[in-house]
């Protein structure tokens, strides 16, 4: 009965959006289902598609909030910016495509610039030790600064207050 159950919701899952659109919301939290396997069949591929999908989504939503002025604007921007740090995460970790992290990083930084302190802390990271792009210690703190200025915790970070780091 379980499984009969699992595949009705995730034919519904899977379908609805292709017939009516679907969210970005709903597109976003359907690709981590299927990049994590929550509840289902882990498909780290079709997960990225999903992804990939809700960025798109979500620009599209925060073109036409701009325009029409009837939605909150910083809920959308919200939406977009965790769709494209989950896109980054994709691309850095190679979960259902290619693995690159330079482009991973890319993604990183536009979220990071929109202030997703996960995208701050993991582009901080990138920085510090070369991940994906040149070493660069002083940019990395101040993304970790950044990050922790949204309440990420700067445990074994003390380095990044010394003024030459500043």
């Amino acid at each position: 009965m379980k499984r009969i159950a699992s595949r009705r919701v995730r034919r519904a899952l899977s379908v609805a959006p292709k017939k009516v659109g679907g969210c970005s919301v709903g597109k976003l939290m359907w690709g981590l289902t299927l990049r994590h396997g929550w509840g289902c069949e882990k498909n780290e591929k079709t997960g990225f598609t999903w992804l990939s999908r809700a960025a798109e989504s979500a620009v599209e939503d925060l073109e036409q909030a701009r325009i029409r002025g009837t939605v909150d604007v910083n809920a959308v921007q919200s939406e977009l910016v965790l769709a494209i740090y989950e896109v980054g995460q994709c691309f850095f970790h190679g979960w259902g495509v290619v693995k690159d992290q330079k482009m991973g990083v890319s993604y990183y930084t536009v979220a990071a610039r929109l202030g997703d302190p996960d995208a701050q802390q993991d582009l901080a990271f990138c920085l510090a030790n070369g991940k994906g792009c040149k070493k660069d210690r002083k940019e990395a703190a101040k993304w970790y600064r950044a990050a922790v200025a949204q309440g990420v915790s700067d445990v074994g970070l003390a380095w990044i207050y010394k003024e030459k780091y500043q």
